[in-house]
């Protein structure tokens, strides 16, 4: 076991800013209130691996799409090096690779594409008739909580257990900072878009390790925004087999205005 010191508890921005070029690339430290279980909160990897693209390769063209791949456990000390693959007049693609004490941790590729003129106007994804957040009531602090969720405040709507999940599995939940950051929206929302636990989870019967392994968020506004910092939450699963589970996850801001889509493929260990 490591005599390191724990590093002292950090909010979003704090851990951005703390963020340092060299020469082989951008150093962060991510302490263990960012942890779940032996490796970093997801959301929290994709976004330093996001804030070092964007650090590295400026542009005027908002986040569109990011595909992220969980390779390896991530913590402590760790490095982004980033590389731009093309740079064109309305997109750039920039990728991002972490690593962290425990080797590779994360897989990043970052769509960056300013908006054009289209015919094409479509969209047919319903938001859930749910309450206002303020009628619900927060999930209670517990011990088996992960560091992380303890950065965000959630009202769940759906998915409180284990067993639950029928024909389709979904976590349906209000999420906001309890800190807002200043930082960039679209860092601040993909930081926060991994918050839920995999919907699978709602089909177990029985405790056992699960993982997020690839993931990928698009983001359909320029500048992502809502009321109250509160951000509705939707990850739904309807296959779950041999070890695997493919869900799909959506984000509303609190006006119901669809702001993000997205899935991950989830390991399933038990």
């Amino acid at each position: 076991m490591s005599d390191a010191p724990s590093l002292p508890a950090t909010t979003l921005d704090q851990l951005l800013a703390a963020g340092r070029d060299g020469d082989d690339g951008r150093h962060y430290s991510i302490g263990p209130d960012w942890m779940q279980g032996r490796t970093a909160y997801g959301g929290i990897s994709a976004a330093l691996a996001l804030d070092a693209a964007m650090q590295h390769h400026p542009g005027d063209a908002p986040l569109r799409t990011a595909q992220v791949s969980f390779v390896g456990p991530v913590g402590g000390d760790c490095r982004v090096e980033t590389r731009l693959l093309r740079q064109s007049k309305s997109s750039r693609f920039v990728t991002a690779d972490l690593e962290s004490e425990s080797g590779y941790g994360t897989n990043a590729l970052f769509i960056f594409m300013k908006p054009r003129e289209s015919h094409v106007d479509h969209e047919r994804i319903a938001v859930p008739a749910i309450a206002e957040p303020d009628a619900l009531e927060e999930i209670p602090d517990h011990p088996a909580r992960p560091p992380f969720t303890r950065k965000f405040e959630m009202r769940p709507i759906s998915g409180r257990g284990f067993g639950h999940g029928k024909d389709e599995a979904n976590i349906v939940t209000w999420v906001r900072w309890l800190e807002e950051p200043a930082a960039d929206p679209h860092i601040a929302l993909l930081a926060l878009a991994d918050a839920l636990p995999p919907a699978a989870l709602q089909l177990f019967h029985q405790f056992g390790p699960i993982s997020s392994s690839t993931w990928v968020q698009h983001f359909l506004t320029d500048h992502p925004e809502t009321e109250d910092g509160w951000w509705l939450l939707v990850s739904r699963t309807s296959h779950a087999r041999r070890g695997f589970s493919a869900q799909s996850m959506y984000i509303w801001n609190s006006r119901r205005e669809l702001v993000s889509v997205g899935g991950q493929g989830v390991a399933i260990y038990t």
